[in-house]
């Protein structure tokens, strides 16, 4: 019985709405009307006017902010190329502390030592 209601109450809205939207015919005056406030406005550029000043103004702004921008993007690659060096001189120094290292144990291995016990191999 409620969903009978609510379809009666949704049919009611819908006739409503369907009655609230339905087209009207304005009339023979109202296309005149429009007409003649078109006629009478006085016709606007799409650009708002500009003085000198401001077209030099306009221009500074934008040659300031296209330095401001370069300025900033060299910054960036300077510092991008210090991390890089600074990267390459860790990377030569952990080698050079590797290679020192290796020798270190070469050293070691290649030192006359006495053959290991044949009991003690583990075999």
């Amino acid at each position: 019985m409620s969903q009978d209601m609510n379809r009666d109450d949704n049919h009611d809205v819908e006739q409503r709405l369907r009655a609230a939207l339905r087209p009207v015919d304005p009339g023979a005056g109202f296309v005149a009307g429009v007409m003649a406030r078109i006629a009478a406005e006085r016709p606007r550029s799409a650009r708002l006017p500009r003085t000198r000043a401001a077209a030099g103004w306009l221009t500074f702004a934008l040659a300031a902010s296209i330095v401001l921008a370069l300025l900033v993007a060299h910054q960036q690659q300077a510092r991008r190329t210090q991390q890089g060096l600074e990267a390459r001189r860790q990377l030569i120094q952990a080698l050079r502390v590797a290679g020192d290292k290796l020798e270190l144990v070469s050293r070691m291995v290649n030192a006359q030592q006495p053959p290991p016990n044949s009991s003690n191999s583990g075999a």
